[in-house]
């Protein structure tokens, strides 16, 4: 697996396009700018500009709004998959190769 990253997330569409990207993690953070709402947002974005990508997000599971969000953006198909911050680096690798 390749592995590219792109902290400033107002980029992520050209980094996907870029590097031919077949999946992208986004963080939601528990404070700050990056929150569930703005993530949502770019991967609505994201499906339109680069429909190809799957999109997974990694959530922070003391946040119940982010996880009930995650949960209902997935059944909606807006998000490929989810998952937590304390999750297994095999965990997480295992997911992301899924997508």
């Amino acid at each position: 697996m390749r592995l590219c990253y792109e902290p400033d997330y107002t980029k992520a569409d050209v980094a996907i396009r870029t590097h031919l990207a077949a999946g992208a993690l986004l963080e939601v953070s528990e404070d700050g700018a990056n929150d569930i709402g703005f993530c949502l947002a770019l991967c609505a974005k994201l499906r339109k500009a680069t429909p190809n990508c799957h999109i997974m997000l990694m959530c922070p599971e003391g946040q119940t709004e982010a996880v009930h969000r995650a949960i209902e953006a997935k059944r909606r198909g807006e998000i490929d998959d989810f998952v937590f911050y304390d999750v297994s680096l095999d965990y997480l690798a295992a997911s992301l190769q899924s997508l």
